[in-house]
């Protein structure tokens, strides 16, 4: 039974990470879709939506692990 993963950069921090690339959240970056690791999502929940009352989004539970193929 084969696994994926993904090996890439944090795009806030630059932080090496490994992520299912179908479930990682991102950020738009020139209109592609760039990872982020769980610290800077954290941070981006706390600045974007939590200070203006708006519920945090939540990370896929699959964010971060290897996807089966």
């Amino acid at each position: 039974m084969p696994f994926m993963f993904v090996i890439g950069c944090c795009v806030a921090c630059g932080a090496r990470i490994t992520f299912n690339p179908h479930c990682v959240p991102s950020l738009r970056v020139n209109g592609e879709r760039e990872p982020i690791c769980a610290s800077c999502h954290a941070r981006w929940n706390e600045i974007h939506r939590v200070s203006k009352g708006i519920a945090p989004e939540p990370i896929h539970p699959d964010a971060y692990e290897a996807e089966e193929v």
